[in-house]
């Protein structure tokens, strides 16, 4: 999804707190489900970002320096490029800060505000790795915890892990997750996501660690206090069900699409469906096809076998609580014109990068539909005749097994999935109405949308295109080789008198 996230970082570096792009991380699909929406929401609020090639790196270690400066931005909400954790540079409680480098203030803030603590030989350690519980220790402080020293000792571990367990820090994290090892970047990400989600503590003698119900005073969570962190039901574009979060810093808002309960890319029939979802009973659902949600609910029959939802090549996703249905199609689409970012002067954006596409949605003429897109962000980077994957709004008839043609008015929205993937060869065997095609010997099923056939029936070679599935979705002709000639020189043989003769060239081909 094309700029989910935004914003540059507080602090420019090699580490794991540099700059991200403006988008979803290039690696996003090595994120663990369960970490997904902590890492989406804190990279938006400029909290804890990526590495400047755009990747987030999930499974990779992270240090403790790195830590305490997402615990100094936690705290403090200072997520500026230009912080002031430069102040605390000289706040040093440890012996091995001179080689801390940028860290340095960032420690020095935390460890005076009793954020961090070090270990029993007064060193911080700021380069090694960080452990889940000295993770879960960090932002317990911060919610409000540790004031009785109980994090230390032989059995502070022990005593963070209680108090982690009580707070409900741990709640989508696996059982087996082995908290005493060096943390991966993701879980950090969730468990400071769900200690900034938590309502602080205050302790007093009297009642120990009490929130607002007992001493009468309101004790947000730090995401409240200092970002204003929301939620609210939401949906994004396609109708999938997504939370949609808010926030004062980095992007302000991110909306985080839920993960589908199952999820197809064939045709399926219902009686499947309700097995794969567990169904006890016939359920309607809100049926969603290419962005347009339909007129009435779509029911799910337990013992239905014959009829049959989606099709081949269309991503088929169900949201079970959410009693939600969202289908989306990919059509094959050829680039007629494309246009990069112009900008003035003063470095504004003077004219938008600007694609025009003919999108192949229609068996019958006409078969393509034009659709014009542009950004204001970014050149598409294709070229004149590429051909492309796109998902679109459609319109007219859309059902759970077909869908009308593209948009191309005011309520167009398209997304470019990339440059479609393709082969060179001629068909092996003709099939009539197989919905496949066999080429060079492999048999290949057809994407629904199969709607640019040029190679019909014939056995010359084609350029077959496929879908994001392996799917047949187009084949075109292969434009002709042709030889040519420059001719170097040129000039007249024959007799000069009468005109007889002949033209004479040296060519080189």
């Amino acid at each position: 999804m094309k700029k989910l996230l935004a914003m540059v970082l507080a602090l420019v570096m090699t580490l794991s707190l540099a700059v991200s792009a403006n988008a979803a991380f290039k690696d996003d699909t090595k994120i663990s489900d369960d970490y997904a929406e902590a890492v989406a929401v804190l990279n938006g609020m400029g909290v804890f970002k990526g590495y400047e090639d755009g990747s987030f790196k999930p499974e990779g270690n992270i240090t403790r320096a790195e830590v305490a400066t997402i615990i100094y931005r936690i705290y403090t909400a200072d997520v500026a490029k230009n912080d002031k954790s430069g102040l605390y540079a000289t706040y040093n409680k440890f012996s091995d800060m001179a080689g801390a480098g940028w860290a340095q203030g960032y420690i020095g803030y935390c460890a005076n505000a009793e954020l961090v603590k070090g270990y029993p030989d007064g060193t911080f350690k700021p380069s090694g790795n960080v452990t889940g519980y000295e993770v879960l220790a960090m932002i317990l402080r911060v919610v409000g915890y540790d004031k009785n020293n109980e994090f230390s000792g032989a059995d502070w571990a022990l005593h963070v892990a209680q108090t982690a367990q009580q707070h409900g820090l741990l709640d989508n994290d696996a059982k087996t997750t082995d908290l005493n090892a060096p943390a991966s970047r993701e879980l950090v990400a969730e468990l400071l996501f769900q200690g900034i989600q938590k309502a602080q503590v205050t302790y007093t003698p009297a009642f120990g660690y009490v929130t607002d119900k007992v001493i009468s005073t309101k004790t947000n969570s730090l995401g409240e206090k200092n970002f204003k962190l929301a939620s609210a039901v939401a949906s994004d574009k396609w109708g999938r069900p997504a939370t949609k979060w808010t926030y004062n810093t980095g992007d302000k808002s991110t909306t985080f699409v839920s993960k589908a309960d199952v999820s197809y890319t064939k045709a399926v029939a219902e009686c499947d469906v309700a097995h794969d979802l567990g169904l006890s009973a016939d359920t309607a659902y809100t049926l969603i096809v290419n962005g347009q949600k339909q007129a009435t609910t779509y029911t799910v029959n337990l013992t239905d076998t014959v009829t049959k939802m989606g099709a081949q090549g269309r991503l088929f996703e169900v949201y079970k609580d959410a009693k939600t249905i969202v289908m989306i199609d990919t059509f094959l689409a050829k680039v007629t014109y494309v246009a990069d970012i112009t900008y003035d002067a003063q470095g504004h954006v003077k004219t938008p990068a600007t694609i025009t596409l003919e999108v192949y949605d229609a068996k019958t003429t006409p078969k393509t539909a034009a659709l014009t897109l542009k950004d204001y962000d970014a050149n598409y980077g294709y070229a004149k005749d590429e051909y492309v994957l796109v998902n679109a709004y459609t319109k007219d008839t859309n059902s759970a097994t077909v869908s009308g043609k593209v948009f191309n008015n005011d309520k167009q929205y398209a997304e470019i999935l990339g440059k479609a993937t393709s082969i060179e060869g001629a068909q092996s065997v003709i099939y009539w109405n197989a919905q496949q095609h066999n080429v060079e010997g492999t048999v290949y099923d057809d994407a629904v949308k199969f709607y640019l056939d040029e190679a019909a029936q014939k056995d010359a070679k084609y350029t077959w295109y496929f879908d994001s599935y392996n799917n047949l979705i187009g084949a075109v002709e292969i434009a002709a080789a042709n030889s040519y000639g420059v001719i170097n020189s040129i000039w007249w043989a024959g007799n000069a008198t009468d005109g007889s003769g002949v033209a004479k060239a040296n060519v080189t081909y």
